[in-house]
């Protein structure tokens, strides 16, 4: 188990399992199977080499902001969204980045912004993981592990297109 999935854990996320190397949650109903238990997060992981996805939205307290392309790089940028300290990782495409859930958030599974998607699980959503593997082979790596910094607030900004001030 990794200490990053045990800091999330701790602050009340839950896990999703995934079939191995790809992206999609096993099983019906999934996301009313998402645990906390860490014993068995490290059964599919270690044991049975599944990926392992963290359930957005109210139930884990977070959400995931992320982009696949340059531009949408550009637009976190311009949006003021990079200079906010908060954990992120990367996946094959691009970047992700967690934030705290708030009530006020739309009751919507994604929302995109432009070239951003916002992974918000007020409807069944989850974000594939580090130490998880993309289908394309390559590694999801933590570039600000939980645990060196807290999940930061969800700037409203964001949602409106308008530069976010930190």
């Amino acid at each position: 188990m990794t200490p990053e999935l045990n800091t999330l854990a701790a602050a009340g996320c839950r896990f999703v399992r995934l079939a191995r190397g790809e992206k999609r949650p096993l099983g019906a109903a999934w996301q009313t199977k998402a645990t906390n238990d860490l014993e068995v997060v490290a059964g599919w992981i270690e044991r049975d080499r599944s990926n392992v996805g963290l359930l957005l939205g109210p139930a884990s307290g977070v959400i995931d902001v992320e982009f696949d392309t340059p531009g949408g790089r550009e637009q976190l940028a311009a949006l003021g969204l990079l200079d906010i300290p908060t954990p992120t990782w990367r996946s094959a495409r691009g970047e992700h980045r967690l934030f705290r859930w708030a009530d006020w958030l739309p009751a919507a599974a994604v929302v995109h912004v432009d070239e951003l998607e916002v992974r918000i699980g007020g409807r069944a959503a989850q974000s594939v993981l580090p130490p998880s593997r993309h289908p394309s082979g390559s590694v999801y790596e933590w570039i600000v592990r939980p645990g060196d910094v807290p999940v930061s607030a969800f700037p409203v900004c964001v949602l409106e297109g308008l530069p976010c001030v930190a």
